[in-house]
Parts: structure tokens; C-alpha cells; sequence
């Protein structure tokens, strides 16, 4: 079945394939929009608007994945957010996050 976004990092068949998940209407519309969920909460973690070249980046994409697999067998994160995906987050926003001026805050 062929895949619908452009824009995502991570193809919804991709994905399928790694949940081992059947090809169905039904899965593609839920991974999908996992996809994007997981790849939207994941830039908002950093303080400033970052570039494409965040998203080629193997990490970035395995965060992506990562947070969408958590987020499918449990839409809620009851058991919080997934360690791995903070831990990669802290080494996205060593790589490309913008530091303020000064550490206290003032100018």
C-alpha cells in the first residue's frame, strides 16, 4: 500500500512494518497520525525553531519512532514519557539547540 505523506520523516509503512502491523486502511490512518503527534511534541521540545537538517538526523528520526511506538500501545504515556525518547531528545538539543546569551537570564 503505498504511503500518503510527503512530509513525514517516518513513512507510515515504515512504521507498520517495524510495529509488525498489518497493512489495513484503519493502521495506516492511526500510525499516521502517531507519526506526526510524535514528530511535533519532539520539536516543540527545543526553545527554538530549528532547521530541516534536525529531521535527516538519525537520532531525530529514532526519537520519532520511538515516542510513536510508546504512544501506540499506550495513547495516553500513562506510565509517563519513555526514557529513551528523553535521552535522545537532551542529545538533539545539545546538537542544534540555541543557548540564551546568558546562563542566569539577564542581559
Amino acid at each position: 500500500m503505498a504511503d500518503n505523506s510527503t512530509d513525514e520523516v517516518v513513512s507510515t509503512d515504515e512504521m507498520i512494518d517495524e510495529l509488525n502491523l498489518d497493512q489495513t486502511p484503519e493502521n495506516n490512518v492511526v500510525i499516521s497520525e502517531l507519526i506526526k503527534d510524535s514528530a511535533e511534541i519532539i520539536m516543540d521540545s527545543f526553545t527554538s525553531n530549528l532547521s530541516a537538517s534536525v529531521k535527516a538526523d538519525p537520532i531525530y528520526i529514532r526519537a520519532v519512532k520511538a515516542l510513536t511506538t510508546a504512544m501506540y500501545y499506550d495513547r495516553s504515556l500513562s506510565g509517563g514519557f519513555p526514557l529513551g525518547v528523553n535521552i535522545m531528545i537532551d542529545h538533539l538539543k545539545a546538537r542544534y539547540d540555541e543557548w540564551p546569551e546568558s546562563k542566569n537570564g539577564k542581559e
